[in-house]
C-alpha cells in the first residue's frame, strides 16, 4: 500500500491528477476481459494494483521506474490494455496506463516509416497514413489496438499479414525505458540517424528484449518505436453512413475488389492460400469459420440461431477464404484478380457471390443441406458452374452491404472482434501458433475435437467445434489459425469447460508437435512449453534476472511471478 509521502512523489513526477491510489480507481483496473482466467480459482478479480499512474513522457516513465526500484513497488506498463495481459499480477504493482503518449511523432512518407508512441491506435494511425499513400499493418484483434505494442511488446499477427507481414518484423527503431529508468534507443535511432533500422553491427537485441510472444511489460517501458509502411493505392479518405453494427461504404474504391473464395477439402485451401501468396495477389486474406461467415448475414443472434441450424452453412462454407486484392495499377490489379480466378479454379474451390438473401428464407433450403453431404465436391464438377454464379445479377445495394462488409473486415479491421462477442459476451482462444499454414488447420482440427464435448454438454456455445480463425502471412511463407471458442463468464460450467479446453489444447500442441500456442507466455505455460523448445523458460528467468535485479517490473506475463510479490501471490498464472 502506498503511503501518502510516496504517493506525493508520484503527482510530482506526472502531476496531481495522473497518479491515483483511491480504491474506486485501482478497482477498475482490477476487472479485464477474461480476467477469472487469470487463476485457478477464477474470481473475476485480477489483484488490485497498489496505484494507477499515467505518464506523458518517456522522461516521466524512467523516473516512475527509478521510483520502484527506490521502494518496494512494481510497474506494469500497458498501452490500449486489451487483454488481461495487461493486469497487475500482485498489490505492489503500479499500473502505468499510457494513453497519455500517443502522438504520431513523424511519417517519413519517402522512406515509408512511422514513429509512433503506446497509444496510438491502428485505427488512428491507418486514417492519416491513407492521405499520404500509406498503409500500416494492423492485428487481428481490431484496429482499436496498439501499433506499437503490437511491434515491440506482444504478438502481432493480422489480416494483412499476407502483404504486410508479422508486426514484430516490421519494428524499425525502439525508445526503451528499462527496468533500472535509463532510457536507451536501439538501432540508428540510437546513434541520432533516424529509424530506419533496429539492428547495428554485431549480435542484435530484438529476440532479448521482443522474443515471439512479447515481454508484456516485464521488462520495462517501450516509449517510442519506428514501424514500417507498406504502399496504399485506395483513397487517401473514404465517407460513411449508417449505424452500429452496419456501416456503408459511400466511396468507391477503385483497383480493390473482394472475393469469398470456398473449397471442398482442407487440402483444397491450404494448397490455394499457398499459390495466392506465391502469386502476391492476396493484399489481405481471413479463413472465416462457417459459423462467422453465417454471422455475417445476420444483425441479432435470435437469426443467426435459425440460419446456423439449416446446416446449409456448414456444407457450403466450411473452407473458406475471404481475400482482398488491391493493385498499384489498373493493369496490375487485373492481372491479380485473373490469377485468384485460375487459382480458385484449379483447388476446385469457387467464387461465392456476395448476396445478402432474406434470413426468413434461408431455413427454407434446410431440406437441401440434409441431401448434400459435399455440395462443393459435387459443384465442382458440374461444367460452367462457375461462370453460373457469376450471372448472378446482385442488386446495387446488396453489393453496397456485402462490399462495406469486407471492407470494415479486412481493411479497416474494426469489426474482427465484434463477432467474436454478440454470441455469448465471452470468447476464448487456444493454440494459435505462428508456423505453416498447414499447421494451422491441424491445430483447427485438433482443438475442434476437444471442444465438442463441452458443445454437446451445452457449456460453450454450439459453434460446430471448428472456429479456427487466421491466414497466410508474407506470401504464404507463415500462416496460423486459432482456435476460438465462445462461452458465458457467468456460469461456472461453462468457465470451467473452457480452462479445461485450454488446458488440453495445450498439453496437446506438446504432444502433437502443433507448435507454441497463443497463450503460451507466463510461468505455467513456460514450464510446460520450455523443456520441448531449448529450455527457453531458464533463459528469460536469466534475462529477467540480468536486466531487471530489483524486480522493479511485474513478470506474471513473462518469467512467472515477481520476486517483491506478497508470498500469496507467488502462485502462478494462467491465461486464456
Amino acid at each position: 500500500m502506498l503511503n501518502q509521502d510516496q504517493l506525493q512523489e508520484l503527482q510530482d513526477i506526472v502531476g496531481p491528477e495522473w497518479a491515483n491510489a483511491d480504491e474506486c480507481i485501482r478497482d477498475a483496473y482490477a476487472v479485464w476481459y477474461n480476467s477469472s482466467s487469470l487463476n485457478p480459482e477464477r474470481e473475476v478479480w485480477a489483484p488490485r494494483p497498489a496505484a494507477v499512474v499515467m505518464p506523458k513522457t518517456g522522461g516521466e516513465v524512467a523516473k516512475v521506474t527509478q521510483f520502484c526500484n527506490r521502494h518496494d513497488f512494481m510497474i506494469k506498463s500497458f498501452s490500449t490494455g486489451w487483454i488481461a495481459s495487461s493486469a497487475a499480477g500482485s498489490r505492489k504493482t503500479i499500473l502505468l496506463d499510457l494513453k497519455r503518449m500517443d502522438r504520431i511523432i513523424d511519417i517519413d512518407a519517402k522512406n515509408q516509416i512511422a514513429v509512433i508512441e503506446p497509444y496510438v491506435r491502428a485505427i488512428d494511425l491507418q486514417t492519416e497514413l491513407w492521405k499520404q499513400g500509406l498503409n500500416v499493418h494492423v492485428v487481428s484483434c481490431g484496429s482499436n489496438h496498439s501499433v506499437l505494442a503490437s511491434a515491440a511488446a506482444a504478438w502481432g499477427y493480422g489480416l494483412s499479414g499476407a502483404s504486410m507481414g508479422y508486426s514484430a518484423r516490421n519494428l524499425m527503431g525502439l525508445e526503451w525505458v528499462t527496468p533500472k529508468g535509463e532510457i536507451v534507443k536501439f538501432g540508428s535511432a540510437g546513434e541520432g540517424k533516424g529509424w530506419y533500422c533496429m539492428d547495428g553491427p554485431g549480435p542484435g537485441v530484438r529476440g532479448l528484449i521482443r522474443g515471439f510472444h512479447g515481454t508484456f511489460g516485464s521488462l520495462g517501458t517501450f516509449t517510442k518505436c519506428g514501424v514500417k509502411l507498406y504502399r496504399w493505392d485506395g483513397p487517401e479518405k473514404v465517407e460513411h453512413s449508417g449505424k452500429s453494427p452496419r456501416y456503408f461504404l459511400e466511396t468507391p474504391l477503385p483497383k480493390t475488389e473482394f472475393f469469398v473464395l470456398t473449397f471442398p477439402s482442407k487440402q483444397n485451401i491450404c494448397d490455394a492460400g499457398y499459390q495466392l501468396g506465391e502469386a502476391e495477389c492476396n493484399y489481405a486474406d481471413f479463413r472465416l469459420p462457417a459459423f462467422f461467415m453465417s454471422m455475417g448475414f445476420t444483425d441479432d443472434n435470435l437469426t443467426l440461431k435459425k440460419i446456423w441450424e439449416t446446416g446449409l452453412f456448414q456444407k457450403v462454407v466450411q473452407f473458406a477464404l475471404v481475400v482482398c486484392v488491391h493493385g498499384h495499377s489498373q493493369r496490375e490489379f487485373e492481372w491479380k484478380v485473373k490469377a485468384l480466378k485460375q487459382i480458385t479454379k484449379e483447388n476446385n474451390g469457387l467464387r461465392i457471390p456476395l448476396l445478402d438473401p432474406p434470413a426468413s428464407l434461408l431455413p427454407l433450403l434446410k431440406p437441401l443441406a440434409k441431401v448434400f453431404d459435399n455440395p462443393l465436391a459435387l459443384a465442382s464438377k458440374v461444367p460452367l458452374v462457375q461462370e453460373m454464379l457469376d450471372a448472378v445479377p446482385i442488386p446495387k445495394q446488396t453489393r453496397k452491404k456485402m462490399q462495406s462488409s469486407m471492407f470494415q473486415l479486412l481493411l479497416r479491421h474494426v469489426n474482427n472482434v465484434q463477432g467474436c462477442f454478440r454470441p455469448s459476451s465471452c470468447m476464448f482462444t487456444s493454440v494459435g501458433s505462428f508456423d505453416t499454414w498447414d499447421l494451422g488447420f491441424e491445430q483447427s482440427d485438433f482443438i475442434a475435437k476437444i471442444k465438442q464435448p463441452a458443445i454437446d454438454q451445452g457449456a460453450i456455445v454450439a459453434d460446430g467445434a471448428d472456429l479456427g480463425c487466421g491466414g497466410t502471412f508474407e506470401s504464404g511463407h507463415l500462416g496460423y489459425l486459432e482456435g476460438i471458442g465462445l462461452f458465458s463468464s457467468h456460469k461456472e460450467e461453462s468457465v470451467q469447460a473452457v480452462q479445461e479446453i485450454v488446458e488440453a489444447g495445450a498439453k496437446g500442441a506438446v504432444d502433437n508437435a502443433l507448435g507454441l500456442p497463443l497463450g503460451a507466455f507466463g510461468g505455467p505455460m513456460n514450464e510446460l512449453f520450455g523443456p520441448h523448445c531449448g529450455d527457453y523458460h531458464l533463459f528469460i528467468k536469466q534475462i529477467k534476472a540480468a536486466l531487471d535485479p530489483n524486480s522493479s517490473c511485474d513478470s506474471w506475463a513473462y518469467s512467472g511471478p515477481s520476486e517483491k510479490a506478497f508470498p500469496d501471490e507467488k502462485k502462478s498464472f494462467a491465461m486464456y
